[in-house]
């Protein structure tokens, strides 16, 4: 018996899934959540369109009004129902099928209104829930179709079958017998509005509630990204404490590295000038070569510390007036009289932080300065306008330089030059990528042998923040 009964159990869920076409279900991929949702909500509605289609035709035949039309066109629109449902094997006509449904199942409402009382039936309420199908189906403009079909279809019985008696309360009793008819209209109203209520909160309960695919996976997609960002929020502190470890080490190393430096430089100082006129040529070379070693290795102690920081400190967001902070950069050079500047355009003023703005216009100036082979140094200085931003040019007549070092010249220590022949830590257009990668933007520089170079950045208008990466899922 209750192996009977496993296999009773087995056969009735092989039949349900058959019947709901649960097979088909599962073969819509799990990621197109909108087709999963939208075919649920199919299935409910034709489960309960047929159902009822049938009942009422059951009823219509029984009574045996109307000539028995109304009752076999239920039951043809219903077989109809079923084909749209259980004959579509594809996905991609699964649209076709919901528009064909909702006007079958418009026409069954509007066919069961006439024996039912017309504009008083209380079964237009089903409109509601076809409406709402409506919309969750095909959008938003099949939408307001199907409720124009539904006003449109209320409005004909009221000034059109209601009015030449094309419409009846025959599905309830006799006109005859009218005490009976108003009970018999009355019990069917409740029941009717007992059994729309109940279809629509199933809709909507559905909808809200936790089998609803959609708020499944935004459920879980909310759940892992709450958890990503727990992650992410720790590694971000850890990174935070780290780098402030990295800047105290920085600090510390970059001081007892000086040190000695300074001992070296003060103690060749003293050594020429105990020496005084003594020293040789040779060897008051060698000491200047000393100097000028101890020099550069604490021009590129400072570079190095300055590099590890450029990303990191806390930038003072304001209004920038390009052009003035050029200006202001050649006079912290020394605006040198060889130099001429050439603004070929307006330049805007931007939002960013002036002191970061200025490493970076005052790099470029430096460079063009530095590497120059020509008598006269000619800065031409522009800014356009394009989608996120602005794009600047700096462009010096300078020796150019060859597309194979486009690369190479923004890498930290990397330089064209042997550092005996022009002065150079290797840091200063390093810093400038790491400065404007961390606003946001993009360094490149234009240039061929012999034509100058011309360096280029694009400066967004809004600066990217590491805050974005972390997303409120409350």
């Amino acid at each position: 018996m209750g192996i009977n009964l496993q296999l009773v159990t087995t056969m009735m869920k092989l039949f349900f899934k058959k019947l709901i076409r649960q097979d088909f279900y599962q073969s819509i991929p799990h990621d197109h959540i909108l087709v999963r949702h939208q075919f649920m909500i199919f299935r409910i509605f034709v489960l309960a369109l047929v159902a009822s289609s049938l009942a009422t035709a059951s009823r219509i035949l029984s009574l045996n009004i109307y000539g028995e039309i109304i009752g076999f066109s239920l039951i043809g629109l219903s077989l109809l129902t079923i084909a749209c449902f259980y004959l579509v094997k594809n996905v991609a006509r699964l649209r076709i099928a919901y528009f064909l449904t909702l006007s079958i199942g418009c026409l069954i409402l509007h066919l069961q209104a006439y024996p039912a009382g017309g504009v008083l039936n209380s079964g237009t309420i089903y409109f509601c829930a076809a409406i709402m199908t409506a919309y969750m189906l095909l959008g938003k403009k099949m939408g307001i179709l199907y409720s124009s079909l539904a006003i449109g279809s209320i409005l004909f019985f009221q000034f059109v079958a209601d009015q030449y008696g094309w419409s009846s309360f025959a599905l309830f009793g006799s006109l005859q017998d009218y005490p009976a008819l108003i009970e018999s209209f009355r019990s069917d109203t409740t029941v009717t509005y007992l059994m729309g209520i109940f279809f629509v909160s199933a809709f909507c309960y559905y909808i809200n509630g936790n089998d609803n695919v959609i708020i499944q996976e935004i459920t879980e997609q909310k759940n892992e990204l709450k958890r990503n960002n727990l992650v992410l929020q720790a590694y971000t502190d850890n990174l935070e404490k780290k780098n402030k470890e990295l800047d105290k080490f920085a600090s510390i190393v970059s001081h007892d590295l000086k040190a000695p430096l300074r001992a070296i430089g003060s103690l060749t100082g003293w050594i020429e000038e105990e020496s005084g006129p003594t020293m040789l040529p040779d060897t008051r070379a060698n000491f200047d070569l000393i100097k000028q070693r101890v020099a550069r290795m604490e021009g590129l102690i400072n570079a190095i510390l300055e590099y590890s920081r450029a990303d990191r400190t806390q930038a003072n967001e304001e209004m920038v007036d390009t052009y003035q902070l050029i200006k202001e950069s050649m006079d912290l050079i020394g605006s040198p009289s060889h130099v001429r500047l050439d603004f070929q355009t307006l330049l805007p003023v931007v939002e960013g932080d002036r002191t970061r703005l200025s490493q970076v216009f005052s790099n470029f100036l430096v460079n063009a300065i530095r590497y120059c082979n020509k008598p006269e140094v000619l800065i031409q200085l522009s800014a356009h306008q394009v989608e996120g931003g602005w794009i600047f040019s700096v462009k010096d007549n300078g020796p150019g330089i060859d597309p194979r070092f486009h690369e190479k010249i923004f890498v930290i220590f990397q330089t064209l030059h042997r550092r005996d022949e022009v002065e150079s830590t290797g840091v200063g257009l390093a810093i400038v990528k790491k400065i404007i990668e961390d606003q946001g933007g993009k360094v490149w520089v234009e240039s061929k042998p012999g034509e100058g170079a011309d360096f280029r950045f694009f400066w967004p208008t809004v600066r990217k923040s590491m805050d974005t990466l972390l997303v409120k899922a409350a």
